[in-house]
């Protein structure tokens, strides 16, 4: 018997599949450039981190990536190739939330911003219905791995950590919510997010009815 009441996921390759080199190929075959030279320019430097705080608007980020890259984006080249990035839900992702909503709060904590949430928000609406809240960094002023962003979720859950699990894909957010007591499992796959679960006392492998397509 487990003493986990609550489940905090990451949205990106956790909930669904993500990839931001497609941001560079759509960038690429707007301009003629060669996308491996946007993707060496970018970085998620402190003005990604800006914008993922909701410090800095849209407008301003487009301006400072266009001038870092060397290219002048209008607003929709710009837009449309960010918003690339979003792909397939993960696999088996929803069978899997039917079966944990039964036991335990869900809940999301993701870094995003402005231009990303409009689109996955509308992309991802049937999926995100189950969970009781979606926190945004750009929303809440705080971002993986920041203290402030997983004390806000713990104020909200009304929880102590020993009794909530945090899912995430990127090692550094995983140490982050580690350092407050949480529970934590970096997620590789599917597969490997379930065994985790299990060996937590959460059985829901053998509840999964189309488990044959993420085992």
């Amino acid at each position: 018997m487990n003493n986990y009441k609550a489940i905090i996921f990451d949205l990106g390759n956790v909930i669904v599949n993500i990839s931001f080199d497609n941001v560079f190929e759509y960038w690429n075959k707007i301009t003629n450039r060669n996308s491996n030279d946007f993707k060496n320019k970018f970085q998620f430097d402190g003005m990604f981190k800006k914008f993922e705080r909701g410090e800095i608007k849209p407008t301003e980020y487009r301006n400072y990536i266009s001038k870092k890259l060397g290219f002048k984006f209008s607003k929709a080249e710009f837009d449309n190739g960010w918003n690339t990035i979003y792909l397939n839900l993960v696999p088996d992702i929803e069978n899997l939330l039917k079966l944990l909503k039964q036991d335990f709060r869900l809940v999301i904590l993701t870094n995003t911003n402005e231009i990303h949430s409009k689109i996955w928000k509308i992309k991802y609406r049937r999926i995100l219905n189950y969970f009781e809240k979606i926190f945004l960094s750009n929303e809440i002023k705080a971002r993986k791995p920041e203290r402030k962003a997983y004390e806000i979720v713990l104020d909200y859950l009304k929880l102590s950590p020993l009794n909530v699990i945090f899912l995430d894909d990127n090692i550094g957010y995983v140490e982050g919510a580690l350092n407050l007591g949480i529970k934590s499992i970096l997620v590789s796959s599917p597969y490997q997010m379930i065994n985790e679960l299990e060996k937590l006392g959460i059985n829901v492998k053998k509840k999964l009815k189309t488990a044959d397509s993420i085992m």
